[in-house]
């Protein structure tokens, strides 16, 4: 993805003031400030914690965004509506508020970027000046000047922004087709936990975060092959022990991943060529996740890593990670049932 930035507009938003510090123009720009924010918004397009949305046809931002066409006042009305809620609701924490102008592989977007603040240190250096108290008194009364003394010490800091590229709420939108990708945390609202950029801000549909829809496409798979095949040894690729319809299930899952994107339609044609008699129960209630035929689900390369190995640990605290592929394998691995229940799992091939 090629990121252009073409204007940052930074508010300062603390209820613990008044009114907001709201800017007049953009920030100046640096080589390292522009390789933050460029990072800041890479890094929020392939966040599994990302909500694809659309705004609502009474959404007031959409309307406003539509009519303004001054970035700058537009960044302002949005800090303004974002400071209410701030005000009204003291779960909200403080923090800036990064409005950005860019492109995304030439599509024009408004990034939205709330950086909250976090409690920390800094350091900080006096030069004292030391005196006689024991001079002779004199008239006017002076003191002698028994040389300086320098000491540092830490002093508290309550509004220190991220030190890595991200942003703790966002949205992102393409101003070409509507849509917002969202990144929204539930805080106490009216004395239960709720959202407010979706639907007090910005006024879009509520969906599920990728990550969510990565676990119900995985879960719903699994449920429906192991109810289709109640015998694990039916199914020529899962062996028989426990996790096995986990293993190769979640392993097809992870096969559609191209470019950090999994096809909902092509892991429901994977399901039907592998598990025919699974895949109208996985249609069936994959719909009632709420996850749609023709979605496509981001996943982070660090969340598909965790689908390439299975861990396995026994009671007294031994670990061991297989990689998924070999769980199916018994050249690589045995998984030995017992006649009590237990499960043993033989190694082989290993080298000392």
């Amino acid at each position: 993805m090629e990121v252009k930035i073409n204007q940052v507009v930074l508010h300062l938003l603390d209820p613990g003031a008044s009114e907001p510090v709201l800017s007049d123009r953009a920030m100046d720009m640096d080589a390292d400030l522009y390789e933050y924010y460029t990072a800041t918004l890479e890094r929020a397009f392939a966040s599994d914690e990302v909500k694809n949305c659309r705004f609502l046809p009474d959404s007031a931002f959409a309307a406003e965004m539509a009519q303004n066409q001054d970035f700058i006042d537009l960044s302002r009305r949005i800090a303004g509506v974002i400071f209410e809620q701030m005000l009204q609701y003291q779960a909200i924490p403080a923090g800036d508020l990064a409005v950005v102008d860019f492109t995304a592989d030439g599509v024009p977007f408004y990034g939205v970027l709330k950086l909250n603040y976090r409690p920390g240190y800094t350091h900080h250096t006096e030069v004292s000046i030391r005196t006689n108290p024991n001079y002779p008194p004199a008239t006017p009364p002076h003191t002698e000047l028994m040389g300086n003394g320098r000491f540092s010490s830490m002093v508290p800091q309550r509004t220190l922004l991220p030190g890595t590229p991200k942003a703790d709420e966002a949205a992102l939108i393409d101003r070409a087709n509507g849509t917002v990708r969202l990144i929204e945390k539930k805080f106490t609202l009216n004395d239960k936990k709720d959202f407010y950029l979706s639907t007090r801000v910005f006024g879009c549909t509520e969906a599920l975060q990728e990550k969510a829809k990565l676990k119900a496409v995985c879960e719903t798979a699994v449920a429906a092959v192991k109810e289709a095949y109640p015998e694990p040894e039916a199914l020529d690729d899962v062996p028989p022990f426990d996790g096995g319809t986990e293993t190769a299930v979640e392993l097809l899952v992870r096969n559609q991943a191209v470019d950090n994107q999994i096809s909902v339609e092509d892991v429901r044609e994977r399901i039907r060529e592998n598990f025919p008699l699974a895949a109208p129960r996985f249609e069936e209630a994959l719909a009632e996740t709420g996850v749609q035929e023709n979605d496509r689900v981001t996943v982070t390369p660090a969340r598909i890593k965790k689908l390439e190995s299975r861990s396995f640990k026994t009671e007294s605290g031994i670990e061991i990670r297989i990689p998924a592929e070999l769980c199916s394998s018994d050249d690589a691995v045995e998984f030995i049932h017992s006649a009590t229940g237990g499960l043993s799992l033989l190694i082989k091939d290993v080298l000392v």
